[in-house]
């Protein structure tokens, strides 16, 4: 008899309810080695057995090893594809590897399992796989301990009225957040108007200096509310990051007079676009 039949024969001599119950044992003791070990040999012994995967994934979810445990759950889920508590522990694992987009198909399907506790993760899928509209909606419906990661997430997906009326409930508890008071700014500039949001934009500055998108967006504040002289260090400093900026900067020196250096920047976004 060769080795590998020998194997074989000692392994089916095996008797799975001793193995699943010392299985058990090891994952409630969270010797989470010596319950993989068993897990596939129990697998080994009865490959059609799907509940053997599952538990497979289980522990090596339970031991850090995800990149491994997502087959297990990926072959238990052909078998039993019903919503279930196992697409959230692989989503979950999906998350944990940085793979943001294929974790939202597995969270998704955990969310009509159970919604409450599914919702965070698969805001954070959304967020991760820059669906940001879909991100704010679950953030949002996981209560108000993710009201700021709703407001940014409307504020990318451009939706400006949705962003403010958090921003609004969230105003008293980020007093001094630069990037906060940014976004809410930006979000006022578009739905109220450049005065509106110069407050704002000041404190995002004032906070953080080297914040270059809200001292662009102050300065385009500035210029649209006319205090050309005041925008134009602003401008100068972010354009520098961001050349659409060259043409409000244009547009500020021309306002100030300083007819030369309006037609230099106007020329150089020129370049910039012709380059694109």
């Amino acid at each position: 008899m060769t080795i590998f039949a020998l194997g074989f024969t000692l392994l089916l001599a095996q008797d799975p309810a001793a193995l699943s119950s010392q299985a058990a044992a090891a994952m409630r003791a969270q010797k989470f080695p010596e319950a993989e070990s068993l897990y596939r040999k129990l697998t080994a012994l009865q490959p059609a057995n799907p509940m053997w995967r599952m538990n497979l994934g289980l522990a090596l979810y339970s031991s850090g090893q995800y990149e491994k445990s997502i087959p297990e759950f990926e072959l238990f889920h052909k078998s039993k594809p019903a919503p279930g508590p196992t697409h959230l522990i692989l989503g979950t694992a999906l998350l944990k590897l940085g793979k943001s987009c294929p974790a939202v198909t597995p969270l998704e399907t955990a969310a009509r399992w159970d919604m409450q506790r599914s919702t965070p993760p698969l805001a954070d899928a959304y967020f991760g796989c820059k669906r940001y509209a879909l991100a704010a909606r679950a953030y949002e419906a996981a209560g108000p301990a993710s009201a700021r990661r709703a407001a940014h997430c409307y504020w990318q997906a451009r939706q400006y009225p949705e962003a403010r009326r958090i921003f609004e409930t969230l105003e008293k508890s980020h007093p001094n957040d630069p990037e906060f008071h940014y976004e809410f700014g930006d979000t006022l500039a578009r739905t109220a108007g450049p005065e509106a949001a110069l407050p704002h934009l000041r404190q995002a500055v004032e906070a953080n200096p080297e914040l270059l998108p809200a001292r662009g967006e102050l300065g385009k504040a500035l210029l649209a509310t006319g205090d050309a002289p005041s925008a134009i260090p602003h401008l100068e400093a972010a354009s520098a990051a961001g050349p659409t900026l060259l043409l409000p900067l244009s547009r500020a020196y021309r306002a100030a007079g300083r007819t030369a250096d309006a037609d230099r920047a106007q020329q150089q976004y020129r370049r910039h676009l012709s380059a694109k």
